[in-house]
């Protein structure tokens, strides 16, 4: 119990304090809030102190029947009540109401007691209210309060006695000792209590301001850079001791100029030490150079300048600047063949525009190297990047000295023609093409250089310096391609092909976007004669473009890098047939989806494949992923992590267009996986080649070694087909049994159970021929 009551007295007197005091951090003692505190500080102690004479006082009052005072009594007691509950929100309006109530009970002490020696005492009253002003309200009011006691203090140095103007008498036996209490509580206890909290925040502030003078000599010595602290005409007041290290010493009221020394040979008469000027300090070994990070404003009419040792940094940049040239050489140049990159030729061709008389033009040819592949796989990238090396060389003597070389992708290199009349670009390309080698050595052995040219005109083609480069490298690409070759530039049919290849990087993906891309579906038949599965394609019928064929569409978006995109879409596309048909009451067939060279590059395929399936609930048996040779011979490490993590999952690998590759032959039975397509490539003059007969001989053996399944790709003639059963191939696709067609042409066979080789050979409709491939 005791506890308890221990406790809750703890509690008061803590809300009490908190009340009275407005306790916090000595930086926020604010004169208001000190103000505030004072002011409560009297009410409280008023109310409370004078609390035993306004009773007494009340009781005899109502003995004697002088009610008056019991009304008096109250109504002080409600002013003062009114006056703390104001104090936090109209904290001016409760510190007026003090006072206002100080001076009305001078007033009545005055005029309602009539006994002389004691309304007298109510002028004294009076005296205390310039004391409350100037600690709760501000000089202002003080000063004119001690003018208005003037009044009562000339009524009490004359001797006038006020008259009862209220005809109230509240004089009573007890009377003057009633107002001595009240003058002896208020001036022997209110007031001093409040002057002890002004003048303990008035310490606690010194203190403060103490710490942070401390603090901020600290800081000023301390702070990481050289300060110094002079008089508005220059003449130094203090300096901290970074700023002594740098000057040597620091003599108060000289210049600081004698100090600082500017770093232009004919200095300012008049330094104005400005921010981000520079100066040398010290003499001779010791001389420093500094620069003004900042200069700012002090106190009155001074200023303060802010210094940083840059002489080391100022050397580094010296040692800087004379490698510069060099580090903007490899910035702006392939790092292996030394050639400048694309900006630097798109650059040369916008300085050149303003030299070009009319009817001039500059053949940017871009060159292609196919074999460069070929070399980074068998001998590694060393000996790539020699031969590539060897091909600028053999380039930039074929080009003439007045050529300009950039090599503008990994296996591209990218020429521009001196100027010369437009109707000579045409023999100045043939030339070049001529004068390029068609071997090339590296290490001890040569190869064959494959080569694609296709070149653009600047500035017929266009003004633009990067669009003509663009150009041309568009040009390379259907020249390797076979789509046009480089004696064709200028002509038409160059414009045409060029313009359309454009168009479709312009519109593909916008048209992945558009789902304007759909899938067919192409057979494969086992040789029992049933249907084993098909193979899913893709397919673009633009409405600006018309058909646009894969052939076309498909290495523009690998170069494009959206490829990858298409993929995705192809096999969303495919679970989600492959969950009509099942929902339809059909058995699942294998569907085959190809993969491309960036999908096996990229981190998220696995997850990306197995959300397709699990999205439809596809089972994972009836998905096969295609890949082809030549990626696995490009990056064997990659290519193979990718798809043993496949295959783990039970998803079915084949390897498309087998035979076309290198060196993957020796790695196949390393490699996870399951089916062999033989590329239809091989079977163009089968029966009756006998070397391309010998080649597919091998390949089944080999796949029948190996225990893999083979598929051939490309079956058009029977004899072709009785050629592979022959050999024992397990499964065939082609134009002999159906071309693609949309799932729904498929339908209505899967729904009447796998479809034999009779009913797949049945003629399909018009719209799914050879155009569709």
């Amino acid at each position: 119990m005791l506890r308890r009551l221990i406790s809750t007295g703890e509690r008061l007197w803590a809300s009490l304090y908190a009340f009275l005091q407005l306790p916090g951090r000595p930086s926020q003692d604010t004169d208001s809030r000190v103000q505030l505190s004072a002011l409560r500080i009297v009410l409280l102690s008023g109310i409370t102190l004078e609390a035993a004479i306004s009773l007494h006082s009340s009781w005899l009052g109502l003995q004697r029947g002088v009610y008056y005072i019991l009304v008096i009594v109250i109504a002080f007691y409600l002013a003062l009540l009114a006056a703390i509950r104001w104090s936090t929100q109209h904290q001016r309006l409760a510190s007026n109401g003090l006072i206002v109530i100080v001076y009305a009970a001078g007033l009545v002490i005055a005029t309602c007691v009539r006994i002389p020696e004691v309304q007298r005492l109510g002028y004294v009253f009076c005296y205390s209210a310039p004391l409350l002003a100037g600690l709760l309200r501000g000089y202002r009011l003080a000063l004119a309060l001690m003018a208005l006691n003037l009044v009562p203090f000339g009524l009490a140095a004359s001797g006038y006695v006020m008259p009862n103007v209220f005809g109230i008498d509240v004089t009573l036996d007890t009377s003057p000792l009633y107002i001595h209490g009240l003058l002896f509580t208020f001036f022997n206890f209110c007031l001093p209590l409040a002057v002890f909290r002004i003048l303990s925040a008035v310490k606690h502030s010194q203190q403060h301001a103490k710490r942070m003078q401390d603090l901020y000599e600290d800081l000023f010595e301390n702070q990481g850079t050289a300060v110094v602290v002079c008089r508005d005409d220059g003449r130094v007041r203090r300096g901290n001791r970074l700023f002594a290290q740098l000057a040597g010493s620091v003599i108060d009221d000289q210049p600081l100029s004698r100090w600082l020394r500017s770093t232009a040979p004919e200095g300012s008469a008049v330094p104005s030490f400005d921010a981000g000027t520079e100066w040398l300090a010290g003499e001779g070994r010791t001389q420093r150079r500094v620069v003004v990070r900042s200069r700012f404003a002090c106190g009155d009419r001074h200023f303060a300048v802010s210094l940083q040792d840059v002489t080391e940094l100022r050397e580094l940049q010296r040692n800087l600047v004379r490698s510069q040239a060099e580090a903007e050489y490899l910035a702006s140049h392939d790092v292996v063949t030394g050639l400048p990159r694309p900006e630097g030729m798109a650059q040369w061709l916008d300085r050149q525009r303003a030299t070009l008389q009319a009817g001039m033009v500059i053949p940017v040819v871009s060159c292609g190297l196919g074999s460069l592949r070929q070399v980074n796989a068998r001998f590694g990238m060393a000996q790539g990047n020699q031969f590539i090396v060897a091909f600028a060389n053999a380039l930039r003597e074929a080009g003439g000295k007045d050529s300009y070389i950039a090599r503008t992708r990994g296996s591209m290199l990218t020429i521009a023609l001196p100027p010369l009349p437009a109707v000579q670009a045409t023999m100045a390309v043939t030339r070049l093409r001529r004068a390029l080698p068609h071997q090339l050595q590296v290490g001890s052995g040569h190869v064959l250089v494959e080569l694609a040219l296709g070149a653009a005109l600047f500035p017929i083609d266009s003004a633009q310096a990067a669009e003509v480069m663009h150009r041309s490298g568009v040009a390379m690409e259907l020249s390797r391609e076979g789509s046009a070759t480089a004696e064709e530039i200028g002509t038409p049919i160059s414009e045409r092909a060029v313009s359309r290849r454009i168009a479709i990087e312009s519109a593909l993906e916008q048209a992945i976007d558009d789902r304007e891309l759909h899938v067919v579906y192409q057979p494969q038949v086992r040789s029992n004669g049933q249907l084993l599965g098909f193979e899913a394609l893709v397919r673009w019928n633009s409405p600006a473009l018309g058909a646009v064929s894969p052939a076309e569409f498909v290495p523009v978006a690998e170069q494009m890098g959206c490829v990858s995109r298409i993929t995705d879409y192809i096999l969303d596309e495919v679970c989600r047939q492959l969950a009509l048909w099942m929902a339809a009451g059909a058995q699942a067939p294998r569907v085959a989806v190809n993969l491309s060279a960036r999908d096996l590059d990229r981190d998220n395929l696995f997850e990306t494949v197995l959300a397709a399936v699990g999205r439809y609930d596809v089972p994972v048996g009836a998905l096969d992923l295609e890949v082809t040779e030549t990626f696995l011979a490009e990056r064997p490490e990659r290519a193979l992590a990718q798809l043993k993590l496949l295959r783990e999952w039970s998803f079915k690998i084949s390897i498309d267009d087998f035979g076309t590759g290198y060196s993957s032959l020796s790695k196949l039975a390393d490699l996870p996986i399951d089916v062999l397509k033989i590329d239809r490539s091989f079977l163009l003059d089968l029966p009756g080649n006998a070397r391309r007969e010998r080649i597919v001989r091998s390949i089944v053996t080999l796949a029948n070694n190996l225990h893999l399944q083979v598929v051939a790709e490309g079956v058009e003639r029977g004899a072709q087909l009785r050629f592979l059963q022959m050999l024992g191939v397990d499964a065939y696709q082609g134009f002999l049994f159906h071309a693609p067609a949309p799932a729904e042409h498929w339908t209505p066979m899967l729904l009447g159970g796998l479809p034999s080789i009779e009913d797949l050979m049945l003629p399909g409709p018009p719209q799914f021929g050879h155009s569709l491939i």
